[in-house]
């Protein structure tokens, strides 16, 4: 039995679409597939609750999860970024930090303003807390359509996330189950034709803080 986690959501069309290929990419393979939050998932692959996942590259850093990377699926193109309201960022008093990604913003602030910043975690989209509820945002832009229409700055670009079809350790082991996913990305990249190359996976240094690249160099 291959036991699969699939994104809900918005990638629910696609999650189903990729477990009917999967089914037919391995007609004797008994599968059980699970439609799931995508911040879920990581984890539940690195636990070995289940063998397979697909989730996007922002939940695999914030989870820090111990799973394999398979292949890229370049469902989407995102940026985490650090966004800030017109005025800028305030000086003088300690920052407010707002994000659903409580390690990634952590890490973040703490490389740029140490202890003079608070950290607050939130579920959701954090752009509706700028400028007066908190001071920056650190969110994942898609087309930056919504944080323009705010009158938003990104600032910063922490890096930029793929969806990644992943795997436990355990299910590592076994070359025919590594050969069977390979298999099912070729099959998906072909489906879905990206437009677009995958990026190379975000970078963390070795203390586990994030390089990144300010908006503009």
């Amino acid at each position: 039995m291959l036991k699969v986690a699939m994104p809900k959501g918005r990638l629910l069309p696609r999650s189903e679409a990729a477990v009917a290929a999967l089914a037919g990419t391995a007609p004797g393979v008994p599968l059980h597939a699970r439609y799931l939050r995508m911040p879920d998932i990581p984890g539940l692959v690195c636990e070995g609750l289940v063998d397979v996942g697909i989730t996007g590259e922002e939940w695999l850093v914030e989870s820090a999860a111990d799973v394999v990377r398979v292949a890229p699926l370049c469902w989407y193109h995102v940026r985490i970024c650090a966004l800030c309201g017109p005025a800028g960022i305030p000086h003088g008093r300690k920052v407010r930090v707002v994000s659903e990604y409580q390690r990634i913003a952590g890490a973040f602030a703490a490389a740029r303003w140490g202890d003079a910043s608070t950290q607050r975690t939130v579920r959701g989209s954090v752009e509706h807390y700028l400028p007066d509820l908190a001071d920056v945002a650190i969110e994942c832009v898609e087309t930056g359509e919504s944080m323009r229409r705010r009158g938003l700055v990104a600032v910063e670009t922490l890096f930029e996330a793929d969806v990644w079809l992943i795997c436990s350790r355990e299910a590592a082991k076994d070359s025919g189950t590594l050969a069977l996913l390979s298999r099912w990305a070729e099959v998906i990249a072909k489906r879905d034709a990206p437009d677009q190359l995958p990026h190379k996976p975000a970078p963390l240094s070795e203390k586990g803080v994030l390089h990144t690249t300010p908006e503009g160099r």
